[in-house]
C-alpha cells in the first residue's frame, strides 16, 4: 500500500488530516513536479473514488473546491522566489470560509514552503489550528528547507519515497523484528548499507505510524523526531548521526508498542 492509498483509506473512514507538509527525497530540480503530481493524483482519486465524481480532474485549478497558491509549472518555468503576499494569505483563509461547491471536502495546495514569511504564517494560524468543516491543506516543500516553527508544529509530515528504491512493507516488518535483539553497531552495519538514503526508511516509519491507533504521545514523538531529522539534513550532519537518531526513535517509540 503506497502513501496515496493510505490517505485514501483514511479519507474513506473520515480520518483524513487537516494539514500535511509533503516532501520528497528526489533532487530539487525534480521535486516540485513530483510533489505536485502526488497531490494532484490524490485529490483526483479522492473525488472519484471517495465522493464518486464522474469527471476527471485534469488540472488542480479546474475544480471549484480546490485552491492552489504558488507556482504550478515545470522547474524550468518556475523562477519566482518572491515571498507570498499578505493578500494571498488572506485569500487562502477566505476560501475555506465557504462550503464546498461540488463535493464534501475542500482542498488547498501551497506549492512552495520556502515562500512563506512569518507575517503570512501568522495569518494562517487560526486556519491551521481550527479547520473550517471538511478541509485539507497540502503544503509542498520541494527544497526541503527548514519551515517556520509555527507551521512545522501544526502539520502531519509526509515524505514521498524514491520510485526506484521504495521499500517493500515486509522489509520494514522484518527490520523491526530483527531490531529487538540488535545493538546500535549491529543495526548500523546491517541497515545503513542496505538502502543508500535514510529518507526511504523514514517513509516506511511514516507509513507504519499512519496505520497505528491515533494517540497524542506517539504523534508528538514523531513530530519531534522529524523536526530533529530535518534540522540534521539542513545542516548536513553525518549520515551515521542521522541513523543513530532513527535507531533511538525506533527503540524508544516503536518497539515498545510491538510488545
Amino acid at each position: 500500500m503506497n502513501l496515496s492509498q493510505i490517505l485514501l483509506e483514511k479519507a474513506s473512514k473520515q480520518e483524513l488530516g487537516h494539514f500535511y507538509i509533503v516532501e520528497t527525497s528526489a533532487p530539487e530540480n525534480e521535486a516540485h513536479q513530483k510533489l505536485l503530481s502526488f497531490v494532484h493524483e490524490f485529490i483526483r482519486d479522492y473525488y472519484q473514488k471517495i465522493e464518486g465524481h464522474k469527471q476527471s480532474l485534469t488540472h488542480l485549478m479546474d475544480h471549484p473546491d480546490v485552491f492552489v497558491l504558488g507556482n504550478v509549472g515545470t522547474a524550468e518555468e518556475e523562477k519566482n522566489d518572491k515571498f507570498f503576499k499578505v493578500e494571498e494569505a488572506e485569500g487562502l483563509a477566505r476560501f475555506f470560509e465557504f462550503k464546498p461547491v461540488q463535493g464534501q471536502r475542500k482542498f488547498a495546495v501551497i506549492t512552495e514552503g520556502h515562500r512563506i514569511t512569518t507575517t503570512v504564517a501568522n495569518k494562517w494560524l487560526k486556519l491551521l489550528e481550527e479547520p473550517y468543516g471538511n478541509s485539507t491543506i497540502f503544503l509542498l516543500n520541494p527544497r526541503r528547507g527548514q519551515l517556520l516553527p509555527t507551521i512545522h508544529s501544526r502539520a502531519i509530515h509526509l515524505r514521498l519515497p524514491s520510485q526506484a528504491n521504495s521499500l517493500d512493507f515486509s522489509q520494514w516488518n522484518e527490520m523491526l523484528s530483527d531490531l529487538k535483539n540488535m545493538t546500535l553497531s549491529q543495526y548500523l552495519e546491517n541497515y545503513s548499507r542496505s538502502v543508500p538514503e535514510l529518507p526511504f526508511w523514514i517513509n516506511e516509519l511514516i507509513r507504519w505510524e499512519s496505520e497505528q491507533i491515533d494517540k497524542p504521545a506517539p504523534k508528538q514523538a514523531l513530530r519531534s523526531f522529524l523536526k530533529e531529522f530535518q534540522e540534521m539534513e539542513t545542516f548536513h550532519q553525518p549520515t551515521a548521526t542521522k541513523w543513530t537518531l532513527f535507531y533511538s526513535y525506533l527503540q524508544n517509540n516503536v518497539l515498545p508498542r510491538l510488545g
